[in-house]
């Protein structure tokens, strides 16, 4: 027991001969090894992979190309664009590039990259003056999760200004977007207000000065729901809507709060700088 304790801390007591043998035994163990390449995996796991790692960001994908054929073979796959993240892409694109900046993000949409989608929504209703296109992406990527599509198609509904032959009509058409919005507000203010400003933020930026035009028609629409609330939802929304906005000491249940309130809150900061038509 002593000797294997001490011969731990001096190793250079070991016998030439057993050293020897403990290299041969590495070195052919080595050469039994079977070397296995990325490229011989199955082909719906090189699909996950590049999936995967397209969706966390866009110059990750890019270098996942430079691996082998293989892979930039597979990043092309429809299922892999349609994750793409296209977060460290501008909405607009000033280069020399702009030809291929608008190819590839047309690409995204023949594969219906909810991004791309929004994209081009957000850019068609509210730039381009092109409602019905615009409201029609915009629609087809808030059905697939996106939650800055979900939250501009919601406010159209809810302002009653979506374009002619649409399906909702009506009281419908608002009712839809307050279960829209619901539904993407109420996690996101389970604690703080941080996410959901961080969201309404990002949106506004993307479409101030050019949408302003479209902002004011849609800010006209809206019509604020009575509410018969005792006033505990305005009171959670101001105190947090300032000092205490990033604090998570305040453990209301959002699922509890006046719907009515929630919504007319956040027109109110959507909205807010848009001069009334």
């Amino acid at each position: 027991m002593v000797s294997s304790f001490l011969s731990s801390f001096y190793p250079f007591k070991k016998s030439n001969k057993r050293r020897n043998s403990s290299k041969n035994k590495r070195r052919n163990s080595s050469k039994n090894k079977r070397r296995i390449s990325l490229d011989s995996l199955p082909e719906d796991l090189l699909v996950e992979v590049s999936s995967y790692t397209g969706a966390l960001s866009l110059s990750s994908v890019r270098n996942l190309r430079l691996v082998s054929k293989t892979f930039r073979k597979t990043c092309d796959e429809t299922y892999v664009i349609s994750r793409l993240s296209l977060h460290e892409l501008p909405l607009f694109h000033w280069s020399k590039n702009q030809e291929r900046f608008s190819n590839f993000f047309e690409r995204c949409r023949r594969h219906e990259n909810p991004e791309a989608l929004y994209r081009k929504g957000l850019i068609s209703y509210f730039l381009e003056n092109q409602k019905q296109e615009g409201f029609n992406y915009l629609t087809k990527a808030a059905g697939k999760g996106n939650k800055e599509a979900n939250y501009v198609y919601g406010m159209i509904l809810i302002c009653g200004r979506i374009p002619e032959g649409t399906a909702l009509l009506g009281g419908e058409t608002k009712q839809e977007g307050f279960k829209v919005l619901s539904s993407l507000m109420k996690p996101l203010m389970s604690k703080t207000l941080k996410e959901l400003v961080e969201l309404r933020d990002k949106i506004r930026g993307k479409v101030w000065w050019r949408g302003i035009p479209v902002m004011k028609e849609l800010k006209s629409g809206y019509v604020q729901e009575k509410c018969k609330c005792d006033g505990r939802t305005s009171k959670f929304i101001a105190y947090n809507c300032v000092w205490h906005r990033y604090g998570e000491d305040n453990d209301m249940n959002t699922s509890c709060a006046c719907v009515s309130c929630l919504w007319n809150h956040e027109v109110q900061r959507f909205f807010d700088n848009i001069p009334s038509e």
